[in-house]
């Protein structure tokens, strides 16, 4: 079976967070759809609405893995306590270490996110890190060699 799982983001403003996390997280591949008249009158919004400042789809790469969003149009955009985003990272890859090392690095340093456990060394054998966004996500980055974990055998 050929599937996949994206985190999909509901924000009070799409847009602000995108940007946030192109500054903060050094998320790439980043688009924005605002939504056309036609869906303004699905969503509901109201008829003088700035359709420009709003989001009905964006996404956005950090580490190479996709995260999708949009306004939360629906009005809760608050994360789900207990649900946590882990970033894994593959150890044994030279790049992959670098880039977790330097987004540590950075979230560290911007002062943006709130760092709950330092991304160091574990007395499994790989580093683990968790921090909370300005939007209360809450992320571990985990480093790992991935050819010793069962999780990652076929690949």
């Amino acid at each position: 079976m050929r599937t996949q799982v994206y985190p999909y983001f509901a924000f009070k403003n799409a847009k602000e967070a995108i940007e946030y996390y192109e500054r903060v997280f050094d998320a790439t591949d980043v688009y924005r759809l605002s939504p056309k008249k036609e869906q303004a009158e699905m969503f509901h919004l109201p008829t003088n609405a700035d359709l420009d400042s709003m989001t009905m789809h964006g996404g956005f790469t950090i580490l190479g893995m996709k995260f999708e969003c949009a306004d939360a149009f629906n009005g809760d955009s608050t994360p789900v306590k207990g649900l946590q985003l882990m970033l894994d990272i593959d150890s044994e890859d030279k790049e992959s270490h670098d880039a977790a090392d330097a987004l540590y690095k950075k979230l560290k340093q911007s002062g943006e996110v709130e760092i709950t456990m330092p991304f160091a060394e574990q007395f499994w054998g790989g580093k683990m890190g968790a921090f909370t966004d300005k939007f209360g996500v809450q992320w571990m980055l985990h480093e790992s060699p991935w050819s010793l974990s069962q999780d990652h055998k076929d690949e």
